[in-house]
């Protein structure tokens, strides 16, 4: 089930009313019966791989409590066993085309093609971090097999996490506080609100104009294609972060606190600022598991560098195989390597500095993005045509009275995010009375069910990562 679906908005208050009427000591099961019937509309078949991660770090974790002293190993094969659907439903089959391509063969295995796991690389990151931890000793094991399994499975994250802790998750797990939050609830209900105007209004009235220009790339001019650009950056992040903010606000109704997972990237100054505000839970993901194991920075500075080209390269490659992939994820070392080098953090900040910076990082960070959706020749062919193809400010996709009222949509919608954003960002005690709240969201919720594109066929972005 799509959680921009109006159907799960309409369920929704059932499974939180029947999850706080139940005993405590029920909910985890509870909770978890529920995240397997979401996860299996999606593709039941799916569940098993699910099963597959959940059982190997379970077992992997209770004999790495049991034989303390010898842990280690245990803690590479539980990696390991857990990681193995990830590697083979992601990387076997790339893998194995440039290698039969390059031997010009053919076998059984090029004639076979299969769809990746909803969810599969945020539940195999979450179960790989509560593996490391638990062998380090910063948190306890789950007490049972079935708290295990709600943690791996948590419904309002499986799909496109964010990727949370066990110190985070698993922990509000175990204590099962019976407790009802009227706070805690109402500020759920506000992220899931203004993450369904993200999702809906924002990012799927961005979406219909990438996908118009995207549909005739060499018909377009080089203005098109660069407004195009810009405009799937804002569709990645509203589409993303209105999916992080839902997962948030779901999870706030049954009374568990997460991280928000976005903090205002579109204002960030530098790329390294960039990945202090996007996809949080994975840059920190990367800085505990990847980049500090490495040697972080307690190095020289050259190690230092690598450290952090490995990391990204890392990052480049767990969103995907390919050389796209790999690509964008070394061009963002790169440029946080540059970036150290030349003391950017050091640099004015007066707003005067800081607009045009944030721009130029917009602009650099929607030209990288061009890798998420088209392969490198398309890419470096359409950042030609930006250039090459450059015949004034003018719109050379199909104009109609259906697009161009979806374009006036998109440029309200985008002014009333960045506004908000902005005020979030600079001024947190603007209009924050009660009365002023329910006013705003009750406004948002009408422009959702009025400018909304709800049920397109098309899920969330980062599902597919």
């Amino acid at each position: 089930m799509s959680y921009n679906s109006l159907t799960f908005i309409l369920s929704l208050p059932a499974i939180v009313l029947g999850y706080h009427a139940l005993p405590a000591q029920w909910r985890n099961a509870a909770l978890l019966a529920v995240s397997v019937a979401l996860y299996m509309l999606w593709w039941p078949a799916g569940i098993v791989v699910m099963a597959w991660v959940t059982l190997t770090s379970y077992v992997g974790i209770s004999r790495i409590v049991r034989g303390r002293e010898s842990s280690r190993g245990a803690m590479w094969l539980t990696i390991a066993l857990t990681a193995l659907p990830l590697l083979c439903f992601k990387y076997l089959l790339p893998l194995n085309d440039a290698i039969t391509d390059w031997l010009n063969i053919d076998w059984w295995l090029n004639r076979h093609r299969w769809l990746i796991p909803v969810g599969l690389s945020f539940y195999t990151l979450q179960a790989i971090a509560l593996v490391v931890d638990v062998r380090s000793g910063r948190i306890r094991p789950a007490s049972s097999l079935i708290s295990h399994a709600a943690f791996i499975s948590f419904f309002p994250i499986t799909a496109s996490g964010p990727i949370v802790r066990g110190q985070e998750l698993l922990v509000q797990l175990e204590e099962r506080k019976s407790r009802f939050d009227p706070d805690l609830a109402w500020q759920g209900v506000r992220w899931l609100i203004w993450g369904m105007f993200m999702k809906v209004v924002v990012a799927e009235s961005f979406a219909l104009f990438v996908h118009a220009v995207e549909q005739r790339i060499d018909t377009q001019n080089g203005f098109t294609l660069l407004q195009s650009t810009l405009c799937y950056t804002i569709q990645l992040y509203a589409d993303f972060a209105g999916y992080s903010l839902m997962a948030l606000g779901t999870s706030a109704l049954l009374g568990i606190k997460l991280r928000h997972n976005f903090w205002h990237p579109l204002f960030s100054v530098g790329i390294r600022d960039f990945w202090r505000r996007w996809h949080i839970s994975l840059s920190t993901w990367l800085r505990d598991y990847i980049y500090i194991p490495l040697g972080g920075s307690r190095c020289t500075p050259w190690r230092s560098r690598l450290n952090v080209m490995a990391t990204f390269v890392f990052s480049g490659l767990w969103h995907g195989a390919g050389l796209a992939y790999l690509l964008w994820g070394a061009m963002h070392g790169l440029w946080v390597v540059v970036e150290r080098l030349v003391h950017f953090d050091r640099w004015p900040r007066h707003w005067v500095v800081r607009v045009p910076l944030c721009l130029a990082t917009f602009v650099l960070v929607s030209v990288l993005f061009m890798l998420f959706s088209h392969d490198v020749p398309t890419t470096l062919h359409i950042i030609g045509r930006f250039f090459g193809h450059w015949d004034g400010l003018r719109l050379t996709v199909t104009q109609s009275v259906n697009t161009l009222s979806r374009e006036w949509t998109m440029v309200a919608a985008l002014a009333l995010m960045l506004s908000k954003e902005a005020r979030d960002e600079w001024a947190p005690t603007l209009l924050s009375g009660r009365l002023a709240q329910i006013l705003f969201y009750a406004c948002v919720v009408l422009l959702t069910l009025t400018f909304g594109v709800f049920d397109r066929g098309g899920q969330f972005i980062y599902m597919h990562f």
